[in-house]
C-alpha cells in the first residue's frame, strides 16, 4: 500500500469523529485530569525556564500554545494568517554621564550622588516647580490638582522604615490625573544601600511599551539629606515638616528643577500573544465573540531557595490559567453543535511587567472590540480550598448571576464559585481581564488566591492540585456554552460601567 493512501486510512477514523462530534458533557468530560497534567507538565517544566518576558522560552511558549490551535482545528487569530500576534518592546539603559540635573534658585543637585532616576522616568526633559505633599490625605480631602500641575512633586511621608530607612507613603488620589512634571519619593537609606540602588538603576534594561511607561508622570529618589539641604536654602525645615491629620500641599516658591534623562537603545524584543477563534454556529450571533484569556508568562530565574532552586515554574502562576485556555480550545472543538456565537482563546504574555499583553490585544484586537461580549478570564486555579475558586466580578454585571445560575446546574463538579473575599486587595483591577473591563467588556475573573509558593521557584507542578484546576475549567465549559448559545448579551449593572469603564482607571501589580 501506497504511504499516502496508509496516511489515510489511519487518519480517516480521526476526521470522521472530528467531523460527527461529540455531546455537551462528552466535551466536557474531555478536559480530564490525565490531559490537564500532562499539558502543564510541558509549559511548567525547568527547560521553559519559568517562561519570563522578553525570553525565547517566552516565545517557545507562545508556539507550543499555537500548535495545540492548530491541532484543534482553530482558526488563526493572530497577525498575517497565524496564531500569533506580536507587539513590539523597546529595550533601553539610563545613560548616567549623558544626563543632568539643573537648579535654578538652588544648589546644584548631581544624578547619582543626590537623585536617582525611579520607575517611569524613561527619557526625556522635565521641567518645573517644586510642590511638598506632606502626610496622608484624608478620605474625604480633595487633592487640589491645580497646585501640583507641571510641577516636580516630592512626597514627604511620616518615619523611616526600621529596616531600610526608606520612607514610605501611599499616592494621594487624583496625583496622577493632576498631571504633575515628576514624582520624587524620599529616600532616608544608607550610603552603601543608596549606592546599590543607584549601581542597580545604571545596569538596570528599561522596556518601553508601546503605550509608552504606563505610570503617566516620571518618577524620581532624592537622598532626604539632599533634600533638607535644598530646603534648608530655602528657608524651609525639612525635620519641621510633619505630617499632620490631613495631608498639605506646599510650594517652593523660586524653585525650578530640570532633569535631563538620556536613555541607550539596546534593541527590541518581539512579545507574543497566542489567539485561536471557533467560528460560531449561528449566521448572526458569530459576529459576536466570547473570549476566554490567561497569561503564559512568569518571572524566570532568580535567586536559587534554601534546596537550590532558582526557576520560578509559574505552575499555579499562570500555567494553569494558560492550559485552562488550551483544554477549553480542545473541549468547544470537539462539540457536534457549535455555540451561536465564535469564540476566541487568547494567551498574553507580559501580565507580569503590567499586564502588556492584554493591553496590546484590547487596543489592538483582530477581532472588532465592541463584538466581544464577556472575557473570562484564569488566573491562578489549581492551589488551595479544593473544592472552591474564587469568581471575581460577578457584582458587576448580570455575568454573575449567569455564573451562580450554572454553578447550581453541575454539583456533580464538586465546586462552588465564590464572590471575592479578598476585596481589600483590589484583584479586580491586577489581571488581564481589567483590560477589557475598562474598554467595556463585562468580565469574570476565576482565581484561587495567593499562596506560600506565590513568584517562588515552589510554585511546582507537585504543588498543583490538578482535580481542581481540571473541575474549575469544566466550569468555564458549562459558563462559556451558556454564555455564547445566550441571544441576549451580558450587561453591566449601570452604577459598575459609570465606575469603571466611563471613569477610565489603571490596572497592575
Amino acid at each position: 500500500m501506497r504511504r499516502s493512501a496508509l496516511f489515510a486510512v489511519l487518519v480517516l477514523p480521526g476526521l470522521l469523529a472530528c467531523q460527527s462530534g461529540v455531546s455537551t458533557e462528552e466535551a466536557a468530560a474531555s478536559i480530564s485530569d490525565a490531559d490537564y497534567l500532562s499539558k502543564i507538565s510541558v509549559i511548567a517544566d525547568d527547560s521553559m525556564r519559568g517562561r519570563a518576558n522578553l525570553s525565547p522560552e517566552i516565545t517557545e511558549t507562545a508556539e507550543w500554545v499555537a500548535s495545540q490551535f492548530q491541532a484543534d482545528g482553530l482558526k488563526p487569530g493572530g497577525d498575517d494568517g497565524t496564531f500569533v500576534q506580536h507587539y513590539t518592546i523597546e529595550r533601553a539603559k539610563v545613560d548616567f554621564e549623558a544626563s543632568s540635573i539643573q537648579v535654578t534658585g538652588g544648589p546644584a543637585l548631581e544624578l547619582g550622588k543626590d537623585m536617582n532616576i525611579g520607575r517611569g522616568g524613561g527619557s526625556g526633559t522635565v521641567t518645573g516647580g517644586v510642590v511638598l505633599v506632606v502626610g496622608t490625605p484624608d478620605p474625604d480631602q480633595d487633592f487640589p490638582a491645580e497646585k501640583v500641575n507641571g510641577k516636580h512633586v516630592i512626597l514627604i511621608p511620616g518615619a523611616a522604615g526600621a529596616e531600610t530607612g526608606r520612607r514610605r507613603m501611599r499616592f494621594p488620589p487624583g496625583l496622577a490625573q493632576a498631571e504633575p512634571a515628576s514624582l520624587i519619593m524620599v529616600d532616608a537609606s544608607s550610603d552603601e544601600d543608596w549606592a546599590a540602588a543607584v549601581n542597580r538603576t545604571r545596569e538596570q534594561v528599561q522596556s518601553r511599551t508601546p503605550w509608552g511607561s504606563g505610570t503617566g508622570m516620571a518618577m524620581f529618589t532624592i537622598r532626604e539629606s539632599s533634600l533638607a539641604s535644598l530646603l534648608a536654602a530655602k528657608g524651609i525645615s525639612l525635620t519641621a515638616l510633619r505630617p499632620g491629620a490631613t495631608m498639605v500641599v506646599r510650594d517652593v516658591p523660586g524653585l525650578e528643577i530640570t532633569i535631563n534623562t538620556v536613555t541607550q537603545d539596546v534593541g527590541s524584543f518581539a512579545q507574543p500573544n497566542t489567539v485561536g477563534i471557533l467560528e460560531g454556529g449561528d449566521p448572526q450571533l458569530k459576529n459576536e465573540y466570547l473570549l476566554f484569556s490567561g497569561h503564559m508568562d512568569h518571572i524566570g530565574v532568580g535567586r536559587p531557595n534554601a534546596e537550590g532552586d532558582s526557576i520560578n515554574n509559574g505552575a499555579d502562576d499562570d500555567g494553569s490559567g494558560t492550559i485552562a485556555v488550551v483544554e477549553l480550545a480542545k473541549a468547544f472543538s470537539k462539540l457536534k453543535t457549535r455555540p451561536a456565537r465564535s469564540i476566541i482563546f487568547l494567551t498574553v504574555s507580559g501580565e507580569e511587567a503590567g499586564l502588556w499583553g492584554s493591553r496590546y490585544f484590547s487596543e489592538h484586537p483582530t477581532v472588532p472590540l465592541d463584538q466581544i461580549v464577556a472575557d473570562l478570564n484564569a488566573d491562578m486555579i489549581s492551589r488551595n480550598a479544593p473544592d472552591s475558586i474564587v469568581v471575581i466580578g460577578k457584582e458587576h454585571s448580570d455575568l454573575g448571576t449567569t455564573m451562580d445560575r450554572v454553578n447550581a446546574e453541575h454539583p456533580e463538579l464538586h465546586l462552588t464559585a465564590a464572590d471575592d473575599i479578598w476585596p481589600e486587595q483590589n484583584f479586580y483591577r491586577r489581571s488581564d481581564h481589567f483590560n477589557f473591563a475598562r474598554r467595556g467588556v463585562p468580565i469574570l475573573f476565576f482565581f484561587c488566591g495567593t499562596h506560600e509558593d506565590y513568584h517562588r521557584p515552589s510554585d511546582e507542578v507537585s504543588k498543583m492540585d490538578i482535580s481542581k484546576a481540571t473541575r474549575v475549567t469544566q466550569l468555564l465549559f458549562y459558563l462559556g456554552m451558556t454564555v455564547a448559545d445566550n441571544p441576549e448579551r451580558p450587561q453591566w449593572n449601570p452604577e459598575s460601567r459609570a465606575e469603571i469603564v466611563d471613569n477610565g482607571g489603571t490596572g497592575g501589580r
